[in-house]
């Protein structure tokens, strides 16, 4: 595990893992909880998380657009990213899927990139458990005519998702719920 890597872990750890017992959005039940938006708007741990997906993105070679995903989870993930692309030279810009469409003003479901139909988007999240947010968010895009062209999130709970996720588009995780729990 690179630097980074083990930096943005020690930060999700300390802020975003709690042990103990809790219902998940999914209704699941769980013996621990990631609450990462407690790291993905750190300060630092938006930086890591900026950097090692951009990372990520230019090593796998996938040439995008625009980054975004549904809103909460995944605006300060395409926030980092954008800002970390445009900090190196390279800016990839950031959208944001709404839950529903706006009621007013231009009645848009996606804010933020107007790209043409046929860009190329990466869909992101912060937690990836039945893949749910992920899925919505990508079927929306290509709604909105944009191609899916990759997924990401920062912690695959490995419940499911990742697989539902990889049926339809290259999927990536920084860390898997295993990695962050070994000897917590």
């Amino acid at each position: 595990m690179d630097d980074a890597l083990r930096q943005l872990r020690a930060i999700i750890r300390q802020k975003s893992l709690r042990i103990g017992e809790f219902t998940l959005s999914s209704g699941k039940r769980s013996s621990y909880y990631l609450d990462c938006r407690m790291t993905t708007l750190d300060p630092t741990g938006a930086l890591l998380i900026g950097r090692l997906m951009l990372d990520c993105i230019r090593k796998r070679n996938i040439q995008a657009d625009a980054i975004g995903g549904l809103t909460i989870g995944a605006d300060p993930i395409a926030t980092a990213v954008a800002v970390v692309s445009a900090l190196e030279g390279q800016p990839l810009p950031a959208f944001i899927v709404r839950k529903e469409t706006k009621g007013h003003g231009t009645q848009r479901l996606i804010e933020g990139y107007d790209g043409k139909p046929g860009s190329r988007v990466i869909v992101v999240d912060d937690v990836c458990t039945t893949g749910d947010s992920i899925l919505k968010a990508a079927d929306r895009a290509e709604e909105t005519g944009y191609e899916v062209v990759a997924a990401f999130c920062v912690v695959d709970r490995e419940e499911g998702g990742a697989e539902l996720i990889a049926k339809r588009y290259p999927f990536y995780a920084l860390f898997t719920a295993k990695e962050l729990l070994k000897d917590a």
